[in-house]
């Protein structure tokens, strides 16, 4: 995407007409509002952006339009990610704005403005590389419809053996690492089923898992079920929450004002979960009838009188136990201020799924509330929650899980 398509189409080209990847295809764009009709429409295996781009074919090009289409491509859900993204600028100097965005982002920026070949070179080193990439990734099919992961054995994955899934036999992922077997029969057709349990809570043990169940499984779902704390005023023990989105909140930059205190910028990575899965988790809060009979169902220790209530919203990640509300009212005052839910592992798997090679799965978190993360944290209705958190993900499966599997 460039505002003169002649700067880098004769090079593209030329690299397009190789033996090594002449039967790509290419398109090219003059403005930010075409770049982003075609990003979608089109998935694109590589993309190439000018940082000198006009926003629109009738107006002046801007030094930092390519900046905007970037941004676009980070916040806008109904673009289709590129596989690679690589920026150009021949700006000596380039803004805090476009330094950030890379910085921040697995994209790399090419700078032209000291000349020579090298740039080219490494260009077209790049198409060569996404071409080739794009290629070897078309032979890898789905091979598991859900791969569901809970933070620990006991109580959450065990919480599996009391849903409708069939949890049968137990294979090695690794040396490190195993998973078990199942099914799942629905009315609209059987999802076959591996579910696996990290050894340690914590975002980075279920991310490392979540990546090891989809090298080997492959599946086009990714699930993490298990127990959170909630905001008290919004929502009451048991009820389940779809996180989404989700971030790590204590993703920062901690400096000195030069004065002896301390500032925190905050940097939250939001990942939200598709919205298709989102609308049929609405379809499914619905159905007052299939909670109540949950909380009934349940034998062990409950709260009394009351059914859960499905919850959609911000659930943020963090390395800690919480035990101190006044955590909650700082995450919602300077993050997000609708944040439900705080919990160990969620954005660990919503990264594994983001950043794996295609195909990559769906995921989404489904977890439920055991205490509100005051001095009053307790073990009591963890069971409980964890029983609800299976108990809807599985329902979930039962009733829309062919549908987004058979879309994939």
């Amino acid at each position: 995407m460039d505002d003169k398509p002649n700067r880098y189409s004769d090079l593209i080209q030329r690299v397009l007409n190789s033996s090594t990847v002449k039967d790509a295809n290419f398109r090219s764009s003059t403005n930010v509002q075409d770049g982003l009709a075609q990003l979608r429409q089109t998935r694109f295996d590589l993309v190439v952006v000018d940082m000198l781009l006009p926003e629109t074919a009738w107006s002046e090009q801007i030094d930092e339009g390519g900046a905007v289409l970037l941004e676009y491509i980070q916040e806008d859900d109904d673009i289709k990610l590129p596989a690679y993204l690589v920026g150009i600028t021949a700006a000596a100097e380039v803004s805090p704005r476009v330094e950030k965005i890379f910085a921040s982002n697995p994209w790399q920026l090419l700078r032209t403005a000291k000349g020579g070949g090298a740039w080219e070179e490494q260009l077209e080193r790049l198409i060569t590389h996404a071409y080739l990439n794009e290629t070897r990734t078309q032979q890898v099919a789905y091979e598991t419809d859900v791969c569901i992961i809970t933070a620990l054995r006991t109580p959450e994955f065990e919480a599996l053996r009391d849903t409708a899934l069939r949890l049968e036999e137990s294979v090695p992922i690794d040396p490190t690492s195993f998973a078990t077997i199942g099914s799942l029969q629905t009315p609209k057709g059987p999802l076959s089923v591996v579910a696996a349990s990290c050894l340690r809570m914590g975002s980075t043990e279920s991310a490392l898992l979540s990546y090891k169940l989809i090298e080997r499984f492959r599946p086009r779902m990714l699930v993490m079920i298990g127990i959170c704390a909630g905001y008290e005023p919004n929502v009451d023990y048991g009820d389940p929450i779809l996180a989404t989105p989700a971030w790590d909140y204590t993703c920062a930059k901690i400096s000195d004002d030069g004065n002896g205190h301390r500032e925190i910028t905050h940097a939250p990575d939001y990942i939200a979960v598709d919205r298709e899965v989102v609308a049929k988790f609405e379809q499914l809060k619905q159905d007052r009838a299939f909670f109540q009979k949950l909380h009934e169902q349940w034998r062990g220790e409950k709260p009394r009188s009351l059914f859960p209530t499905l919850h959609i919203g911000p659930s943020a990640t963090g390395p800690a136990v919480i035990a101190d509300a006044s955590v909650f009212q700082e995450i919602r005052s300077k993050q997000n201020r609708q944040t439900i839910g705080l919990e160990m592992e969620a954005y660990g798997v919503y990264c594994a799924a983001r950043m794996a090679c295609r195909p990559r799965p769906v995921s989404f978190s489904v977890k439920s509330v055991c205490d509100f993360g005051s001095f009053l944290k307790d073990d009591k209705y963890q069971a409980y929650a964890a029983y609800t958190s299976a108990s809807v993900a599985t329902e979930f499966l039962m009733r829309y899980g062919r549908d987004v599997v058979d879309s994939m």
